[in-house]
């Protein structure tokens, strides 16, 4: 039996009941976070530039790495830098690319200021304190640093020459490197997106398994008006901010923008396997749609399958206390804020968003740098909320620790999803920071070292 995620479209006064989510907001008691949803309607793509054919590659400084084509459609990429370019041997994520380039020098050695000032930082990262802990992430993403210290390939990728409307292709390539102090050469990418049109067409995998993320493809019609088609890479100059004195980009994500891949990544947690995922993004402009998520997905996203993803919104199923945005566990047929069974915060049945079930102690996160974590284990199935606001919290708050969902069961499919649903449902939007997916079921204490980790690397500062 397929189970399928009810939602709400309005019309006018209409309240229908659809798959997934709705393109509309959901009119309920939260009001407005931000960030329109992405003016749809216009074919995927159209008005971009041709998909490249070939071209030799161009420097803004620094030798061209040597190797083979960059990773998706629309011709080579192109180094903003002297440093690495890529990890050595990349698959091609987007299934038309060839490998990554090897070689060039090694940008995490040194504790050097980066470009835009700012303090020394230390070298490790969440993914290093997850490493210590048992717990190795396979796969690890950021505009904005290095979150693991053995990682000195570019951070992601851009295309110049773009449009608002790119589904991935044309243009010209870059990737975007980071500084001795791990920092993205926010002036790099300045450099190649001046006087131009620039989108993120890659996000690199910092954890070495290269489960890079292009953009999302396709799921089904039902997910919402704009689910069955292909969705657009992010604009990649929005979303500027200060981390420890540094100026950089983070990922500022629309409706009808995400990013994921279409095979089982490497090293992923599959089947019954335990998995645990940390996510810092922005809570004042999280979504009020279906649906904001990333985690492991089904690589097929016209299909229906289970899901095992961390949410950050305002979901239809369940709420939690307040007005939200919170942090929940999309499963499939609902996203959980609490509890196990029907009739408790996320089960599917509900046919009243306004009076969804609440967690009363899953907290809003309408905070600027809103922490969450979801870890699963089978023998017992189990599952574990956690969040924090990284600028004023002392601690990790659990918001629900306990059974996972009777009506489900544990079946990792190895896919990775950022920014949409596991069938492309696409209605949500959100900024995100940095995040990680990790093979093993995470223990508070170690959660609780990334915490005060990412306290003390000095975002907004």
């Amino acid at each position: 039996m397929k189970f399928y995620h009810p939602a709400f479209l309005i019309t006018g006064s209409i309240l229908t009941f659809a798959a997934c989510s709705g393109t509309d907001r959901l009119a309920d008691d939260i009001g407005d976070t931000g960030g329109a949803p992405a003016a749809g309607g216009a074919a995927p793509g159209a008005g971009g530039a041709a998909p490249g054919a070939g071209g030799a590659p161009v420097t803004t400084g620094g030798a061209p790495a040597a190797g083979g084509a960059a990773p998706g459609a629309g011709g080579a990429p192109v180094t903003t830098g002297g440093s690495d370019p890529g990890p050595s041997g990349g698959a091609d994520p987007g299934g038309t690319g060839g490998e990554q380039a090897a070689g060039g020098s090694d940008p995490g050695t040194g504790g050097m200021d980066g470009s835009g000032g700012g303090g020394n930082v230390s070298l490790e990262g969440p993914c290093d304190i997850y490493k210590a802990a048992g717990q190795e992430c396979v796969a690890a993403y950021s505009m904005i640093r290095r979150i693991y210290s053995e990682y000195t390939g570019p951070l992601y990728q851009v295309r110049s020459g773009s449009n608002a409307m790119n589904t991935g292709s044309g243009g010209q390539l870059h990737d975007i490197p980071q500084n001795a102090d791990g920092f993205a050469d926010k002036a790099a990418q300045d450099a190649v997106c001046a006087n131009t049109t620039c989108t993120v067409s890659l996000l690199y995998d910092q954890s070495g398994r290269e489960n890079h993320l292009p953009v999302a493809k396709a799921g089904l019609t039902n997910g919402g008006e704009y689910a069955g088609m292909d969705d657009f890479e992010s604009i990649a100059n929005k979303g500027a901010l200060k981390v420890n004195g540094r100026d950089v980009y983070s990922l500022y994500m629309e409706a009808r923008q995400g990013y994921r891949t279409t095979k089982p990544g490497n090293g992923m947690p599959i089947g019954s396997e335990a998995q645990g995922i940390y996510m810092l993004a922005d809570g004042t402009r999280a979504g009020t749609a279906c649906c904001w998520d990333f985690g492991n997905v089904t690589p097929n996203p016209k299909s229906y399958a289970e899901m095992n993803t961390l949410f950050l919104g305002v979901a239809f199923w369940g709420k939690g206390e307040g007005n939200g945005p919170w942090f929940g566990a999309d499963f499939e047929a609902g996203v959980w804020m609490g509890g196990s069974k029907p009739g408790e915060p996320g089960w599917g049945g509900l046919n009243d968003a306004k009076n969804a079930p609440r967690n009363e102690n899953n907290p809003s996160m309408r905070v600027k740098y809103a922490l969450g974590f979801l870890k699963t284990g089978p023998n017992p199935d189990r599952y574990a909320l956690r969040m924090a606001d990284i600028a004023t919290a002392n601690s990790v708050h659990t918001g629900y620790a306990g059974a996972f969902p009777s009506t489900k069961h544990f079946d990792n499919k190895g896919a990775i999803v950022l920014g949409v649903g596991g069938d492309n449902s696409n209605n949500s939007w959100g900024t995100f920071y940095e995040g990680a997916i990790v093979r093993g079921f995470p223990s508070d204490d170690t959660e609780n070292a990334v915490f005060q980790h990412l306290k003390s690397v000095g975002y907004g500062k």
